[in-house]
């Protein structure tokens, strides 16, 4: 039996949030598998897998990335070398740009409850293409301000202000109290996770050496967004949001 249009307008739209979430989900344990594979240990950020390779694993490049520290005299030293800017492209370079492409669209599409949801969604995409389009630097020094650290940043701030502001909007048609401060706390817990979780991954580099805890760090944001489209879809498939999605569907129809 053929589904009706608005059945087919709703899975559509539960499917791309779904999708959203999904994604997001395998990102980190994609390029954490994939670099396995590839033959090189964990990378200290998500970021650097946009060029790290089993020969290539810093920003020294070459025979001594084993060994290098990308903030460290070696790197500057190795970087004064004729030749020793020319990088390849990572291993995992597509997937991760690949991802941050489908993520960055499904944002786009992705209609906002309110005018204010709507920006911050389309601008979030935005950024995360920027994530995609200004790789991190690899040069060995350390810069104050970089497009891609900006534009990873900036998309938690969008996404978080979506969990904590933006998911009002639709809590105020949740009849139960009880139901709805559940949902409200959730929101606001996962908005925190997403703001904490970049600043403590660009906080663990100056405190630690363990690739582990740096690259661990980010994934928690990762995390706490597909947290949100999941629960955030959960709570559009109540009865109370269906029961106010059939008396807007009436009273378009008179």
């Amino acid at each position: 039996m053929p589904h009706t249009i608005e059945q087919q307008i709703k899975a559509t739209y539960f499917a791309l949030r779904i999708g959203a979430a999904v994604i997001a989900f395998v990102f980190p344990l994609l390029l954490w598998g994939g670099g396995k594979l590839a033959g090189f240990t964990l990378r200290d950020s998500m970021s650097a897998y946009y060029w790290a390779t089993p020969d290539q694993l810093c920003a020294c490049g070459g025979s001594q990335a084993r060994s290098c520290q990308t903030k460290g005299s070696e790197a500057v030293v190795a970087l004064s070398t004729p030749g020793a800017k020319t990088f390849q492209p990572g291993t995992m370079r597509s997937w991760f740009v690949g991802l941050l492409f489908a993520i960055g669209t499904l944002l786009y599409v992705n209609q906002g409850h309110s005018r204010k949801e709507d920006w911050a969604l389309n601008l979030a995409g935005l950024l995360a293409l920027g994530i995609a389009l200004f790789p991190m630097r690899w040069d060995g020094y350390t810069h104050s301000f970089s497009p891609h650290g900006f534009c990873a940043i900036t998309f938690f701030v969008c996404i978080a202000f979506v969990s904590a502001i933006c998911s009002r909007d639709a809590l105020a048609l949740i009849k139960d109290a009880r139901v709805r401060a559940r949902y409200r706390k959730t929101y606001i817990s996962l908005a925190i996770i997403m703001v904490v979780s970049p600043i403590a991954a660009y906080g663990f580099n100056f405190v630690t050496s363990q690739h582990s805890a740096v690259f661990w760090a980010e994934p928690f944001g990762i995390y706490a967004f597909a947290a949100y489209w999941c629960v955030k879809t959960e709570e559009m498939s109540g009865p109370d949001i269906k029961k106010a999605m059939a008396a807007n569907h009436e009273q378009a129809a008179v």
